[in-house]
């Protein structure tokens, strides 16, 4: 019987690599967590910002009751997640291009360029989470459009 359920579910595993995720986080104590805030911030930042998988990323990685300071969106991780499917679905060439992941005990931020489409000038943006028990469990993010011209020579990022 167990080598029955061992192989089906490594057939599962092998067809659906998403599912093998889900499975690994739900199943992972978070009150054992061994991981630090920043490999909890680097795992979610290869599915949402490489992968663009938006809803594995957030509910692998992030608390179901996410407390939100962006003044556009209530807290909880499903309307973030709504939002940013609803956005890569306009822009599917949506490009994030993380420039520095800056980590200080359980504060993440992540500087990072995005663009809509190859030509776009794009957003300055910092994300920053607070983890607990491998969960980021708070967001505040800082916006800046990416001017046209400078004062400076130096780049925004």
């Amino acid at each position: 019987m167990t080598r029955v359920f061992l192989c089906l579910a490594t057939v599962a595993l092998i067809a659906n690599p998403a599912w093998a995720e889900e499975e690994r986080a739900s199943t992972m104590s978070r009150e054992e967590c061994t991981m630090s805030a920043r490999d909890v911030v680097d795992q979610f930042i290869d599915l949402l910002y490489v992968k663009k998988q938006v809803r594995l990323a957030f509910e692998t990685w992030v608390h179901p009751d996410y407390i939100q300071h962006k003044p556009t969106l209530p807290d909880g991780r499903e309307a973030v997640i709504v939002f940013l499917e609803r956005l890569i679905e306009r822009f599917p060439e949506r490009k994030f291009t993380i420039h520095r992941v800056i980590s200080s005990n359980d504060l993440v931020a992540v500087h990072y360029h995005s663009q809509a489409t190859p030509d776009d000038p794009g957003f300055a943006v910092v994300d920053i989470f607070r983890v607990e028990n491998c969960r980021m469990v708070e967001h505040w993010d800082v916006v800046q459009r990416v001017p046209e011209e400078s004062a400076n020579d130096n780049t925004m990022f």
